[in-house]
């Protein structure tokens, strides 16, 4: 054993001697070796059984904003009321008189009452604002969580929401010889050894005569992290392995469309919520120009002024070609089902398509605006509901997910439509997948196709959150190394 101590392990070990635990920064002065020289040492000494180390985190508040609002507020009204608009103007901005008014009546620490014609305001229970102001004195003294009142650890649970106070972690590091480390020589043995053989070594023969140090060959070898597809990457090539094993094609197109496929074509009315702003991002000004109402895009727009020969009454709107010739980022992925359904007619066809969509949502834990969805259609003649039912659980089975339930819904160019549901662990309850359904003749008669077509489109990135268990969409982008790494390796099992 000691003949396969690197010099650097001796010296860690020989200030490691006789001093029980001691931590990492005294370790690395004591030694003389730079911090990353003892870490290295130590993962050694550690692995042979000559060292351990202990870890611990602690935790302190830290004050990031001494006066609050409301605190501010309740110094002002310190000396008695003070009229509402002089009171405003002696804050900032409006937001922040806003937010102390707001926090201030809530707590219950002022009072409203009017006096010629004038509001003023009053300080009705000055022990609220004392009682805050102690926290963040003890709490700037390094006051302990666990010594915090019960009506203090609320307010703490306040002022951590709003970020007027953070918890900020230390991480120690303490170690200590083993007693095999205790015991072990230390003396470098007799005789020069070499550390490695160089080109010129070899080349001027210095070596001879010379002992080579011993390796330790049942050391581990270090850990390198391998470079492998992103798990969204990964998930989207099990998907599509799927969809290929149950006999489907897949579709490719191009991000940006014309709202007549995007919206129009599916029977969406150009008055539809769902084609505002809000909801859907359009490329300013431009417009597909070659788009007129002739053929195909004839036939959608009498189905949605009056039916057509679909048995509908339609939308019952004047339909425009120039608000149909507006070019969006498409808002799912069924705008490339559709084109190719209208190329098809009613030849039997299984076809998906796996692709990016683009939704001007708020952001949340199950929202975002960039996203995966995979879209697929079968068209064949009796096919119904059952069908679809059958084809989407055997599809959820395939990859792995049990817990998927279908519900009855609304859409505008299915019917009868299911909501896909998955039930979520961490959210504790049933979450939206994607909605699923059989066209309305609306759909499929303008263009050319008399037999049923069953149509789908699930989101690839609420599939991932029951997959890996996760509670937050976002979590999927985050950038989170020991998250990727840990996905990786489920990526290498698999494959």
């Amino acid at each position: 054993m000691s003949s396969t101590l690197h010099p650097i392990e001796r010296k860690v070990l020989a200030a490691l001697r006789g001093k029980g635990w001691i931590d990492f920064d005294s370790l690395a002065t004591s030694s003389g070796l730079s911090p990353d020289q003892v870490r290295r040492s130590l993962a050694w000494l550690t692995t042979k059984g000559l060292a351990e180390s202990n870890d611990s985190v602690s935790t302190r508040l830290v004050v990031n904003e001494k006066n609050p609002p409301e605190l501010k507020m309740a110094a002002r009204l310190s000396s008695g009321p003070v009229d509402l608009e002089q009171l405003k103007s002696s804050f900032a901005s409006e937001q922040e008189f806003s937010a102390a008014l707001g926090r201030a009546r809530g707590s219950g620490w002022i009072a409203f009452e009017q006096s010629d014609g004038s509001t003023l305001v009053r300080l009705s229970d000055a022990k609220g604002p004392t009682g805050l102001s102690e926290l963040m004195i003890a709490i700037e003294k390094g006051a302990d969580e666990s010594s915090l009142s019960q009506v203090q650890a609320q307010a703490l649970t306040d002022l951590l929401r709003r970020g007027l106070v953070s918890r900020e972690s230390t991480k120690t590091v303490v170690v200590k010889a083993t007693d095999s480390g205790e015991k072990v020589e230390l003396e470098e043995p007799h005789g020069e050894y070499v550390e490695r053989l160089s080109p010129e070594s070899l080349a001027t023969g210095s070596w001879k005569g010379k002992q080579l140090r011993p390796i330790d060959v049942e050391a581990p070898a270090a850990r390198l992290p391998m470079g492998r597809r992103h798990p969204v990457r990964d998930f989207i090539r099990e998907v599509r392995e799927v969809y290929i094993s149950m006999g489907f094609t897949e579709l490719d197109g191009e991000s940006v469309q014309p709202s007549f496929w995007n919206f129009d074509a599916l029977f969406i009315p150009q008055n539809h919520p769902g084609r505002e702003m809000q909801d859907t991002f359009y490329l300013a000004g431009l417009r597909d120009s070659t788009l007129e109402r002739t053929g195909v895009v004839a036939r959608v727009a009498s189905t949605h002024e009056g039916g057509w020969k679909t048995g509908s009454r339609g939308w019952g709107y004047r339909w425009s070609t120039d608000e149909a010739r507006r070019l969006v980022l498409r808002t799912h992925n069924t705008v490339l089902t559709v084109r190719a359904l209208s190329e098809s007619g009613d030849k039997e066809a299984r076809v998906f398509a796996v692709s990016k969509v683009y939704r001007n949502e708020s952001l949340d834990y199950k929202h975002i605006a960039e996203f995966y969805q995979m879209d697929g259609i079968i068209v064949g003649e009796g096919l119904n509901v059952r069908h679809l039912k059958g084809f989407l659980t055997e599809f959820y089975k395939k990859l792995g997910m049990k817990d998927v339930k279908l519900w009855p819904t609304y859409f505008p160019y299915t019917e009868p439509s299911l909501q896909v549901m998955g039930y979520s662990n961490m959210a504790k309850d049933w979450i939206e997948l994607g909605g699923s359904g059989v066209f309305r003749p609306e759909v499929t008669k303008p263009l050319g196709v008399e037999v049923p077509v069953l149509a789908w489109g699930p989101g690839i990135e609420r599939l991932m959150l029951l997959k890996f268990k996760l509670d937050d969409i976002r979590d999927l982008y985050s950038g989170d190394l020991g998250w990727l790494r840990n996905r990786v390796e489920y990526a290498s099992r698999r494959a």
